[in-house]
């Protein structure tokens, strides 16, 4: 599941050791392998920028060569905006060693993030009732996606977790699913909801073939191995599709289910630590990014100033 910039190879020995101090440090020990290399990649690609460019120590990096870096990029500008939070957080602890002149914060005072894509990217509990209705369960495949559709949008569970679902994180007992969410490591349990019991059991008994696996999710003609990301993106996309949904200006994938989960339980006056705790964020803040994501329902739960006279 690692794309080919994940095996990127720093080409400048001279620069190995800050980065995997930087790597280690104790405010990282529980980021996501996949954050951490996400981290790697942008660091080593620049300090291989660095190198091409004779720059051999950061006192003599400009902040020419960051920019510099940066426009030599063909990536989107969501990914760009991405790498400037990793290379501000990494020359303010560069700074902090005075080993720069300038820090992160002095190098990109804003950065500017595409978040109209977060305001575009959520649907209607009406528009997820259709994509729900027009999967076909009276085969293997619509049972099994039946089920992936409902983690997503009635409980708003990652793509990376769904995938990673053992049979043992379902507590038939109690109700409940239980995991340690991939990205995060921060354990989360959510409700087993009617519908999503009763899915899951046709699946188990219908649709999953024949393995020892402990993973719930597996190919039906791949040997049984593991779902995959993509696969769970083509899945949930294939039935934005069929449902006749505009996506013409929206994500139509597994996190644009999690985003309108939040947006549709903020819709029902939900509280916000009740969607925190669906979504499974540790910081209530995270939960208000996503509740950027519904301006109209801001401004209907903003409270009225009573007119008061003196």
């Amino acid at each position: 599941m690692h794309n080919k910039t994940s095996r990127i190879l720093l080409k400048y020995e001279i620069y190995s050791n800050i980065l995997e101090e930087y790597l280690n440090l104790e405010e990282f020990k529980n980021l996501s392998p996949l954050t951490i290399a996400s981290k790697r990649v942008t660091i080593t690609s620049f300090f291989n920028y660095l190198g091409d460019n004779k720059v051999k120590d950061f006192h003599h990096c400009k902040q020419s060569h960051v920019t510099g870096y940066l426009s030599s990029l063909d990536l989107s500008n969501s990914t760009i905006s991405g790498r400037r939070f990793i290379l501000r957080h990494f020359f303010n602890y560069l700074n902090s060693r005075n080993l720069t002149l300038f820090s992160g914060n002095e190098l990109f005072p804003v950065i500017f993030s595409n978040k109209r894509e977060r305001i575009l990217s959520f649907y209607s509990i009406e528009e997820i009732k259709r994509i729900v209705s027009v999967i076909d369960r009276r085969n293997s495949y619509g049972i099994r996606d039946f089920v992936i559709v409902l983690l997503a949008a009635e409980l708003g569970i990652r793509s990376g977790d769904i995938i990673r679902l053992k049979i043992s994180d379902i507590h038939w007992e109690r109700n409940t699913i239980e995991f340690v969410q991939y990205k995060t490591k921060i354990f989360n349990q959510l409700p087993l909801l009617e519908n999503i019991k009763y899915a899951i059991i046709d699946y188990l008994k219908n649709a999953r073939p024949a393995s020892n696996s402990e993973y719930l999710f597996i190919g039906i003609k791949n040997g049984g191995k593991p779902l995959t990301n993509t696969s769970i993106h083509y899945t949930i996309s294939k039935y934005f599709k069929k449902a006749g949904i505009d996506i013409s200006e929206r994500k139509h994938g597994p996190h644009a289910m999690r985003h309108s989960l939040a947006s549709n339980m903020l819709h029902n006056n939900t509280p916000m630590h009740v969607i925190k705790e669906v979504l499974g964020h540790s910081n209530i803040n995270t939960t208000r990014m996503y509740l950027n994501i519904d301006v109209d329902a801001l401004r209907e739960l903003a409270l009225e100033v009573p007119y008061e006279t003196v």
